[in-house]
């Protein structure tokens, strides 16, 4: 089953897809967001916001490129915040099959 992390403004992002998270600040980042306008991969989830994020991510043989207003410390820990729950979740129904 696929996880999803919220983004921003009830947008979500598929967790296993996330190649990484980046600030917008630096040059490479800029030029990525430049090509990725130009080529149609990019997605802006900013809703008018400033965007805090860059999130690189795979969709099948292309690179998609997605702003977030949301900070990249903020995500990460929704990520991991996720990935516990899901852990902490699959434990509680492996408990529950050996108690059958």
């Amino acid at each position: 089953m696929s996880q999803y992390v919220d983004v921003g403004f009830s947008n979500y992002v598929e967790v296993d897809k996330i190649i990484g998270i980046s600030r917008p600040d630096s040059s490479p980042i800029r030029r990525l967001i430049q090509q990725a306008k130009q080529e149609g991969r990019f997605i802006d989830y900013t809703q008018g916001k400033k965007t805090r994020s860059i999130i690189i991510s795979q969709c099948g043989n292309n690179i998609v490129v997605t702003a977030s207003a949301v900070l990249t410390s903020t995500i990460v820990n929704r990520i991991e915040r996720a990935k516990q729950l899901a852990t902490a979740v699959g434990n509680d129904a492996n408990e529950e099959t050996e108690n059958e």
